[in-house]
């Protein structure tokens, strides 16, 4: 269900909470979903339960999650204001990045939205040929 890569030189608690967090905002894990147990998910990543129970806790912290004692952790219910700002929380580091190189390479505002205009249509799923 999830990858971790100790070779990254990204914390293993931050990966998780970033691909647990990814997949809430795409659709992936939808509200109500339970997420494997503590024991469960540290067993089959291989890595120390305390780092899930971080993880989840964070998650809670944020909104994204409900942990139910005794029962398991679920996919929170979320307006759909807040998500558009989650999703837009996660998606600034990379637009920083994008705008930094711009800056550095001397592209313009115009020419990075052209860009990414065209890179969209290229990427994006073609109606009728979606899953």
């Amino acid at each position: 269900m999830f990858f971790l890569n100790p070779q990254s030189g990204i914390p293993l608690y931050v990966q998780l909470q970033q691909q647990i967090r990814q997949r809430i905002l795409s659709g992936q894990l939808l509200h109500g979903a339970q997420l494997p147990s503590v024991r469960e998910l540290s067993a089959e990543l291989h890595i120390n339960p305390l780092t899930v129970t971080k993880v989840y806790q964070l998650l809670q912290r944020e909104g994204f999650v409900e942990t139910h004692h005794g029962h398991g952790t679920y996919v929170a219910h979320e307006s759909p204001a807040l998500k558009i700002d989650a999703r837009r929380r996660e998606i600034a580091p990379a637009l920083e990045q994008l705008v930094t190189e711009a800056l550095h390479l001397g592209l313009s505002e115009k020419e990075i939205q052209a860009l990414l205009s065209e890179k969209f249509r290229r990427l994006q799923p073609k109606s009728g040929n979606a899953p």
